[in-house]
């Protein structure tokens, strides 16, 4: 009985253990995560993004359907003042953006060929304006502070002009 007992207890600090781990590591991951602010050409708040190659000619990188999603829902840039957004998936300088929109490309089962992504992109140079705030650890509520240095004017003087 004392060994099952132990085992049970074992089995149990293993699982909540590596559970901890887990989120820990989420944590960290979280505290490190880029805080990209954007703005572009027109709206394209809903549509996947993709990166090209540095002539906008081809994609070079594209999210898997599933990775568009957080909690079954699709994981669209967080809106900001003035126009901006805050990027949620990974905008760079050479970002395109898809014609198609976050929730119909999560439904697909994979990602479509390369050839027919390229067919669809919208703009090959769609990025006015593009921001690098640091991480997201370097704020205690980046979309609060990132709002007020938009309101401020000061956006560009905190963060650096990457575009």
């Amino acid at each position: 009985m004392k060994n099952t007992a132990a085992l049970l207890l074992l089995g149990f600090s293993a699982c909540c253990g590596s559970r901890n781990a887990v989120t820990q590591a989420d944590m960290a991951a979280e505290r490190t995560r880029p805080l990209m602010v954007y703005s572009t050409r027109q709206n394209m708040h809903d549509k996947v993004p993709v990166g090209l190659s540095d002539d906008r000619q081809h994609i070079i990188s594209y999210p898997q359907p599933k990775d568009l999603l957080l909690d079954g829902k699709p994981r669209l840039p967080t809106k900001l003042a003035k126009g901006y957004w805050l990027d949620n998936k990974g905008i760079g300088l050479n970002t395109g953006f898809l014609k198609m929109t976050y929730a119909e490309y999560a439904a697909l089962p994979q990602a479509p060929p390369l050839a027919e992504m390229e067919a669809m992109l919208l703009d090959p140079d769609p990025l006015l304006s593009l921001c690098d705030c640091g991480t997201s650890g370097s704020m205690p509520d980046p979309v609060k502070e990132i709002n007020a240095l938009l309101r401020k004017g000061k956006l560009r003087d905190k963060c650096k002009t990457l575009k």
